[in-house]
Parts: structure tokens; C-alpha cells; sequence
């Protein structure tokens, strides 16, 4: 084989390996071009894999360093979203809060606008009533028949849970004024045979209720009795018996407009038998019988 005169420039890094290898020091350039190749090559490998190593290294670490600063900001995205979680539950407290407020104060804000409503249409229903009220007392006072109905007169009364006041009348007032005699009569014990037929055994009871439905009647309108032997600050109140009973119906009929001593009048006039006029009816009625009989008999008498 022929020896090959050219020589290759040797590098110092792959002199400087093959010095180590053979421990010599300079390295020798008479060394086989192949060895030296050779040499080379197994430099450049090792060159290789170390480089392939640190790159290998380097990515590791890289890789290690993104993960590590994405771990970073994962947890800075948590660490974010659980501050603004609470900054909302703040501001959803402080909403919900001012909300109730607002809510409140709307609501304390109709409660009074439907208390102003309630009071006027209370007002307004007051006044109605108190209208009714006058022109039913105007209507009474004009009353001359005993027939004719008496207009009910309303006064503002507790109900019955006294949770408020209504308008109401005595389911016991008298219709006409035919039936206010007949009360009154009852009630001092006067019972006329022309125009009330109860038996003797009930009149004590029919008595004690008249008794009872003027009292009841006198409560209902505010009617009171006082002595009328005492100053008007020191009077007392007067038990209802029968001999003040024409006391209490004046001051009661004066509240629904009407006059006791008138309604006196129209019973003596209207429900008792007048003998006078009754003897007066049956003459007029003899002695036109009369008249007649004398003008058929005479055929040409005139009949006033």
C-alpha cells in the first residue's frame, strides 16, 4: 500500500485527544492519516453525544422552567379568579343589601301611601255616611202617617275583632212609626186592647222586652239618662224603667230626627177608637139609612 504523502492540517482539539489517549505530550503528527481519521470521528461522536446530551439537558430544563412557569400561572389564574370570586360575593352582598334597603324603604313607602288612601276613602266614606245621616234625620222629621218607614240612622261602630270601625244601624229600630208607639206603650205597660191583643199572662215579658229593646236601642245611639235632681257635672245615670221610659224614646227619636211627643199624638189619633167620631159615624150612617127610606116611600123627597 502505498504511503500517502499528503498530510491534513491536524486540528488542535483532535491532537489534543490523541495526546491524552497515548499520554503524550506534545502529540506526535506522525500518526496514520486513517488513525487520525479515525480518531476524529470518535472525537466528533463523543462531541456529539455530549452535545446531545446538554441539548437534551437544556430542553429538560427548558421544558421543567415552561411547565414550572405555567404551574406559575395557573396558580396566579387561580389565586386571580378566587379574588375576584370574593370581590363578587362582596358586591353581590353589598347589592343584595342595598336591594333590602331600597325594598324596605318602598315597602314602608306604600304602607304609608295606602294608609293616606285608607284614611281619606275612610274620610270620604265618613262624610257619605254623615249625608245619609242628615237627610235620613230630615226625612224623619217630615213623617205624618203611621205607615210611613222610619230611614235608619247609622253610627261608627267597633266590629267584632275590634280591628277597625264600620257604619251600622240597630237591627232592632222599629220600622214605622206605628210599631215606635207600640214599643213605648209596651214598655211603660200600657197595653190597649183596640190595638194589642197579648195575653195577659205574657204582658209582664212583653213588657221587660221593650223594656230591654229601648235600652238596647239607647246603648246602641249613645242615649244616656241623668237625674234631673242634680247639676249636669254631678248627675248620674238613670236605671230605664217604665216611668221614665217617655225620657229615654224623646231623647232617642231626637237622634234619628223624629218627636216623641208627636209620634204620642199620632197613636192617640190613629190607633185608639175615637168614640166621638165613632158615634158620630154610626149617627150620620142612621140617618141616611133614613133619608133613604123616606125617599123611596115619598119618590119625590130629595136625599141630602
Amino acid at each position: 500500500m502505498l504511503q500517502m504523502e499528503y498530510k491534513f492540517k491536524h486540528s488542535l482539539v483532535v491532537m489534543g485527544q490523541l495526546a491524552r489517549d497515548t499520554a503524550r505530550t506534545p502529540p506526535s503528527e506522525d500518526d496514520s492519516p486513517l488513525e487520525y481519521v479515525d480518531r476524529s470521528l470518535t472525537i466528533l461522536g463523543r462531541t456529539f453525544d455530549a452535545y446531545n446530551q446538554r441539548m437534551r439537558q437544556e430542553f429538560l430544563s427548558q421544558r421543567e422552567f415552561t411547565a414550572s412557569q405555567f404551574r406559575g400561572v395557573e396558580k396566579k389564574i387561580e389565586e386571580v379568579e378566587k379574588k375576584m370570586d370574593r370581590r363578587f360575593e362582596e358586591v353581590e352582598k353589598k347589592m343584595d343589601r342595598r336591594f333590602e334597603e331600597v325594598e324596605k324603604k318602598m315597602d314602608r313607602r306604600f304602607e304609608e301611601v295606602e294608609k293616606k288612601i285608607d284614611k281619606q276613602e275612610g274620610e270620604i266614606r265618613d262624610i257619605k255616611v254623615q249625608v245619609e245621616n242628615a237627610a235620613a234625620i230630615t226625612r224623619n222629621g217630615r213623617l205624618r202617617r203611621m205607615h210611613q218607614p222610619i230611614n235608619l240612622i247609622k253610627v261608627l261602630k267597633p266590629t267584632a275583632d275590634l280591628n277597625e270601625f264600620v257604619w251600622t244601624s240597630h237591627p232592632q229600630v222599629p220600622k214605622h212609626i206605628k210599631n215606635v208607639y207600640i214599643l213605648g206603650q209596651r214598655a211603660k205597660g200600657i197595653f190597649e186592647p183596640s190595638w194589642d191583643k197579648t195575653p195577659n199572662e205574657q204582658k209582664p215579658y212583653a213588657k221587660r222586652r221593650a223594656l230591654n229593646i229601648i235600652e238596647s236601642l239607647a246603648k246602641f245611639y249613645n242615649v244616656v239618662l241623668y237625674s234631673d235632681e242634680e247639676s249636669e257635672s254631678d248627675a248620674t245615670e238613670v236605671i230605664l224603667q217604665d216611668w221614665n221610659v217617655d225620657d229615654c224614646m224623646e231623647a232617642l227619636l231626637d237622634e234619628w230626627g223624629m218627636d216623641w211627643q208627636m209620634v204620642l199624638n199620632f197613636g192617640r189619633q190613629h190607633i185608639q177608637p175615637q168614640p166621638q167620631q165613632a158615634g158620630a159615624k154610626r149617627t150620620g150612617n142612621a140617618s141616611s139609612r133614613e133619608e133613604k127610606k123616606k125617599a123611596r116611600e115619598g119618590g119625590q123627597e130629595k136625599v141630602d
